[in-house]
Formats: C-alpha cells, structure tokens, sequence
C-alpha cells in the first residue's frame, strides 16, 4: 500500500492491509476518506471489531421471563439471546447443529424449545440438544452426539447494568476493562430508576442509513452539527433544553478513551439547576408518583441531583448510543449501508413517565421523527460526497488545540469541538492494527 500525503492521486485502496497500513489512514487531525467506503477496510473492521471485540447484543429486559428469546446478528452472523428455564440468559448461534438450518427466524418470541424445520432436532432454550427424530439411525453414537451438539454459545458473554455484551472471540480483555470509563454512562442511565432497572420493552424502530455505520456512530457525539442539519427541530422546539452556541452554554466534549466519548451537559445543567432540563422540562407534579419513589430510593437531594443531571449522552465502542432515554445500536450490513435500532428507555412501574418517554421518542426517533431523518439524511449525503475522492483527507481538526486532560479522558469545552472523533479514530486504528487495550494512548 502506497501512502503520500501530497496532493495528487489518492492512496491505494485497502485490499491486502499489512501492519502499519491502517495507521497511515489515520492521523491525529484527519483520516482517508476510503475508511468510509473502502470494502477490504469494511472486511477488516467486521472481523476485528465485531468478530473479535466486545459488542452490545441486548438488554436483559428484552427477555424477561423464561422461554423469551431475541434474535440478533453478530459480525453478519445470527445469534438468539434466550432466557432458558433456568433464568439464565445466553447468547447463541441461531444455527442447527445437525445441517446448519437457521432456527429462529422471527425477531422475538416465547417458546419452551427450538425445533429445526428440516431434520426435526429440538434443542431447549437452554441450548441443549432435546430431541433428535429417529435416534436409532445414530447407534451406538447417539450419546455422544446429544451431549456435543447443543447450540453454540457465544465464546464470551457479560452483562453491565442489563445491558449483554458478547465476542465471539474466546479470549480477551475483559467487558469490564473494554468498557472502563464508559461504565459512568450506563451508571448514571440506570441512577434514574428508583429500583437501579430499566426496561427496554417498547420495541426496536429500524432505520435503514445509507451510509457507513461509522458516521452514524461518530455523528451521534457530534455537537458541531445541530444548529445546521437540525434547524428545522430547533426553530419548532421552544425553548431547547440547552442553547447549542458554544460560547453561551458550559457543555463538553469528551474522549473517554478506548473509542467512548459523549457530549456531557451535567455541568450545564448543574449551573442551571433545574430538574428535567433534558426531559422537556417537565413539571414535577405530572409525575407524583415517580418522584416519590425517586427521592425513597436517592433521598431528597440525591433525587433532584439525579434529576438536573439527567441520563448521558454517550457513544460506547463500537455499537451502543445511549442517547439521553433513548437507546441506539447501529448493525453494518455494507461498506455504504446501516441498520440503526432505537429504542425508549422505561422506568418499570411508571407509566405516567414511560408514556411521555415513548411520544419524545416517537417525535425524535421514529418513522416520521425529526432528528433521525434529518441525521439518515446528511449520512446518506455524506457517502455520496465521499464516491468523489478528492481531497483524499476528511478533516477533523476543530478544537485540536483547546483540547485538555483530566480524570476522565480528553477533554474540550467547546462542544463544537470534534474531540469525540479524533478518540473514535484513534481507537478504531489501533483496533484493527491489533494493538494491545491502551496501546493508542501511548502512540
């Protein structure tokens, strides 16, 4: 692979990555724009990425009684998340053991069993293998074969604060040591549930992007774009729950390492002081009951702190947005095509907020939502502008050199900043090099 960084005809595509290629399509203010649209960059990042890291599969809610069951895929490949009779949820190749037939083809149900349609064999919602039609034909080997073909179990499975992460390699960091400074934002969304739960009960709306899954994840921690692509939403919503000028709000931007970022208003929320900034600034007193059992659970200061704070903002590596009450994972199907997922975040046994929660949702995220199309709209733009393939860099230089350090990663006080990105970037090369965790952060 040839790389120069003169003007004039654009790098060699991708195909054939050798150690140190992906490094030189990523620099600390800037990357190619073939990341975007190049397929061997695409086939390199699904195998390490996904095939090999940590990626956001479910949330336990979605199964919540014995017998409820998922259907998911993971790098391309189908997976269901069951609860077996045993309470226990697990994640495993939606695939017969015998000749490989898909099992599961509906998006969630409740069943006892799987049975395969082709051959007959049944397996529990455990996983393993119950039934096999005409077992004699096996002889001797029956045994043997019942106690060796149950479904295939995800190589890695665990759970943080309900939400289920899988890899489907069978070694590596730990979800723990993969989420490190993220955990806060799955924390401080669940710190809004009197009981420490959340339910994600509502559904998934699809969208289909057109564009690279990578610019729908950066673009949801962008704080550049909202007063552009966005307008329409702002001239409707009065007032905003912040102002999205730089210079008149004390909202970051933060790179978390490890590829998490977020747009962080807690300290603008905080200056401001008021309870539901970030929930249309709803009044207490449409919600008795839940504040009632908020302040039970928090005490009366820690309830209004957890209520001028509000849920975070956050993007975690690769695939999860949390998205103030909204949850949003993002599957890649193509160099150029997306399937993002959203879904409301529920308080059990709050109806009164989960109704409200659910039309936010609707306006923002649904079919005919303000945000989402808008956001489907520049990413498709986005991929066309990206076909022309000169100037060979996309630029990602703003706030470069206001950026500072802290506890909790890199930060920028410009929310305009594209501090997120440069950390997405970085991350995202030292990933597919094969670099030990934390290795970027000494390149």
């Amino acid at each position: 692979m040839t790389v120069t960084d003169q003007a004039g005809p654009p790098a060699e595509t991708a195909a054939g990555l050798r150690p140190g290629d992906v490094r030189a399509l990523v620099q600390p203010d800037r990357v190619r724009g073939l990341v975007y649209t190049d397929p061997q960059v695409y086939d390199l990042e699904t195998r390490r990425i996904f095939g090999e890291g940590w990626v956001f599969v479910a949330h336990e809610s979605e199964v919540p009684e014995p017998g409820d069951y998922v259907t998911k895929r993971i790098a391309g490949e189908p997976y269901v998340v069951a609860r077996g009779k045993d309470g226990q949820v697990r994640v495993m190749a939606n695939r017969c053991t015998h000749r490989g037939n898909r099992l599961c083809n509906a998006d969630k149900g409740n069943s006892s069993s799987f049975r395969c349609p082709y051959h007959g064999w049944t397996f529990s919602n455990d996983g393993s293998l119950s039934g096999v039609p005409m077992r004699d034909g096996y002889g001797e080997a029956f045994g043997e074969i019942r106690a060796g073909l149950g479904l295939v179990p995800a190589p890695r499975q665990e759970t943080y604060g309900g939400f289920v992460f899988a890899s489907l390699a069978p070694e590596g960091i730990t979800l723990g040591e993969h989420l490190g400074n993220a955990r806060h934002a799955i924390d401080r969304l669940v710190a809004l549930s009197p009981t420490g739960n959340i339910q994600l009960s509502a559904g998934w709306m699809k969208h289909r992007m057109y564009c690279n899954w990578k610019m729908v994840m950066e673009n949801n921690v962008d704080g550049y774009h909202a007063l552009f692509t966005h307008q329409s939403v702002y001239d409707a919503v009065r007032p905003a729950k912040v102002s999205h000028v730089p210079s008149k709000t004390e909202t970051m931007v933060r790179d978390m390492g490890d590829g998490h970022s977020e747009i962080d208003y807690a300290t603008e929320y905080r200056r401001l002081d008021e309870e539901f900034v970030w929930f249309g600034r709803l009044a207490r007193e449409k919600v008795p009951g839940y504040i009632a059992a908020l302040e039970e659970a928090r005490g009366v200061e820690g309830a209004h702190d957890t209520l001028v704070i509000g849920p975070p903002h956050t993007l975690i590596f690769p695939n999860l947005f949390i998205a103030e009450m909204n949850v949003m994972t993002v599957e890649p199907l193509s160099p150029g095509e997306a399937i993002a997922y959203t879904t409301p975040v529920f308080i059990p046994g709050h109806p009164e907020m989960n109704g409200r929660t659910l039309r936010r949702s609707e306006g923002a995220m649904g079919p005919a939502g303000f945000l989402i199309a808008d956001d489907g709209e520049i990413g498709a733009r986005n991929q066309l502008g990206l076909a022309a393939r000169h100037p060979e860099w996309v630029t990602l230089s703003r706030g470069l050199e206001s950026d500072v350090t802290d506890a909790t990663g890199r930060i920028n006080r410009d929310k305009s900043a594209e501090t997120p990105q440069r950390g997405w970037w970085k991350h995202w090369a030292a990933v597919l090099e094969g670099e030990t965790p934390g290795s970027e952060a000494q390149s």
